[in-house]
């Protein structure tokens, strides 16, 4: 066994002797294995969670302390490099969320036995002295689980819940819950905070659960919180302006408050002082400037939007707002399939067999199949241009095995979409804001949607709702004005000549609107391009992009004219 790891009575080059002792082995670590030094802390601190209770003095909980701040830096570059590489693979995801939960789970257990000292001992008024830095960096470190579990669209247990309120409830008998202090450093660019800031940011999180939310979009909220959590203060007694609740007694998360929790345990707190500051940020994102406070912050996915989304949530009383109506199904499957290149391919394949079957033995199904609504107007195609579309289609069309496709149960319906769910083996690859393909079994049409809200109802199986964007997408080929087309381009993002995309009308605001489905590398507003479908040519121009993902964007488009033909290279 290692020196650093020997037990009580400690030798000269034990760590946690003293603050200087800490200090020199945290540098000798980084010396010899640099950002390895993360992991040989959290294995250090859990060596001195096996020991007995003795010895657990003020020196060893300011040394505790020290190896805490000297390595935090390390800790939390592995928080950024988690956030910042969303594709990671599954193995590397697991080992580096492992490694930053194994350290903050060790240094809570090692806090965790401080807290039983007797405080009216010489020693222990100086343990006392340290209580309010060891309750916070405890409460960060809850939270810090707690954030881990919301990237991944889970809730902790009532388990969990119940020792955060317990925590809390320890810092208020000792009146030590709302001391300021400097979480990691000396307050050089770090802003004071307390337990009950860090009691309230964990809960206020909590609010926000309901899959909504991408990792990053956590992590923004959760910076916004570290910098506005001063602006809540919890009380002990109902008041009719109260908007949020907790009952330190129970294992559960802050609710909405809508009357008196009956109890001496019941906190409650109202959010519109940090409304004023959420309302004015607000304010300054809608007229094209960034505040100044949360400017290094934003980042893609960063807007308006999720400010609107925060003020709603923590609004001072609930905000009402219409649905669509939900209508629950049973037995009812839908196949699914993703990634753009596919989606094409599915997309325009029923098209393609209508083809080379000849549409004369189908004539009520021929407008259908060949027309094409452009901003209301329709337009249509000679029957003596279908045979040559037909010839090119044939040599194209490749089928799909109906066991590729992935098969999800449908739970309810609505006007704006439907509610799914599916085992979570095997569709790890399902994200917020993910593009989606869905068919009802045993037809032939595609219709196209984007998860919006994420839902893990057991570790196996998970909940999506699925926002429909169009129900009759058309495959389309693009192309410069000039006709040439970049044929470097992987085969699969190549078709009839120019490069993949996908027409759909989208209903939005009342009104319906043109929208293209392209490459996000191909997207520059205003860019002119030739759009091909069905047979018909236009020139079109891309305007805002109305949705965005990791390949793809969906972008407005403005028709400048119709074609007769598509641009020769």
């Amino acid at each position: 066994m290692l020196d650093f790891f020997s037990r009580h009575p400690r030798k000269k080059n034990d760590p946690l002797e003293s603050v200087d002792s800490a200090k020199r082995w945290v540098d000798a670590q980084k010396e010899e294995f640099g950002a390895a030094a993360h992991d040989r802390v959290a294995a250090m601190v859990a060596e001195f969670n096996d020991t007995s209770e003795e010895g657990l003095d003020s020196g060893t909980l300011e040394a505790l302390l020290t190896l805490n701040l000297e390595t935090q830096g390390l800790h939390e570059q592995l928080c950024e490099q988690y956030l910042m590489n969303s594709r990671m693979p599954r193995a590397l995801e697991g080992q580096l969320r492992g490694q930053i939960l194994q350290y903050g789970k060790q240094f809570l257990a090692a806090y965790q036995r401080f807290l039983s000292l007797d405080f009216q001992s010489e020693d222990g008024l100086r343990v006392y002295s340290l209580m309010p830095l060891v309750l916070s960096r405890m409460m960060h470190y809850f939270g810090e689980f707690a954030r881990w579990q919301f990237y991944r669209h889970f809730s902790p247990d009532d388990v969990f819940w119940l020792n955060v309120n317990q925590l809390f409830r320890f810092g208020e008998s000792h009146g030590i819950d709302t001391i300021p202090v400097y979480l990691f450093g000396t307050g050089d660019g770090q802003p004071g905070t307390t337990a009950q800031d860090q009691f309230l940011i964990v809960h206020m999180l909590s609010l926000l659960t309901a899959g909504n939310l991408s990792a990053r979009q956590i992590h923004f909220t959760y910076e916004v919180l570290r910098l506005l959590s001063n602006r809540l203060a919890i009380r002990r007694d109902f008041s009719e302006d109260a908007s949020f609740m907790i009952a330190l007694d129970a294992g559960r998360p802050a609710a909405r408050c809508t009357s008196a929790i009956g109890s001496a345990h019941g906190r409650y707190w109202n959010t519109g002082e940090l409304l004023d500051t959420l309302h004015a940020w607000l304010a300054r994102f809608e007229a094209g400037k960034v505040p100044a406070e949360i400017k290094p912050l934003v980042e893609p996915g960063i807007d308006a939007a999720l400010l609107r989304m925060l003020c709603r949530e923590w609004a001072v009383k609930p905000v009402r707002f219409e649905r669509a109506e939900r209508i629950a199904v049973s037995d009812r499957h839908i196949e699914v399939a993703y990634r753009m290149p596919l989606l094409h391919r599915l997309i325009r394949q029923p098209d393609e067999q209508v083809q080379m079957q000849g549409v004369q033995n189908n004539p009520n199904h021929y407008n259908d199949m060949t027309d094409i609504r452009i901003y209301g107007f329709v337009t249509s195609r000679r029957k003596d241009r279908l045979s040559l579309a037909a010839a090119g289609a044939a040599v194209e069309e490749v089928a799909m095995p109906h066991h590729d496709l992935s098969q999800w149960s449908v739970e309810n319906v609505s006007k704006s979409g439907l509610g799914v769910s599916l085992d979570a083996l095997g569709n790890e690859w399902v994200s917020l804001g993910a593009l989606v393909g869905y068919r009802e079994t045993e037809t032939s049409e595609w219709a196209l949607g984007i998860i919006r809200r994420i839902r893990r109802l057991a570790r196996e199986r998970i909940f999506l709702g699925i926002e429909t964007l169009s129900e009759r997408p058309v495959a389309a080929s693009l192309r410069p004005l000039d006709g040439r087309t970049d044929m470097s381009l992987p085969t699969d993002q190549l078709w009839h000549g120019g490069q993949i995309g996908l027409f759909a009308p989208l209903k939005r605001g009342g009104r319906t609107v043109n929208t293209l489905i392209l490459p996000i590398a191909s997207y520059t507003l205003g860019k002119q391009l030739v759009m091909s479908a069905r047979g018909k040519h236009f020139q079109i121009a891309l305007a805002k992009v109305q949705e965005k993902g990791s390949d793809w964007c969906l972008s407005e488009v403005e028709l400048i004219r119709p074609l007769d033909h598509a641009p020769k290279p």
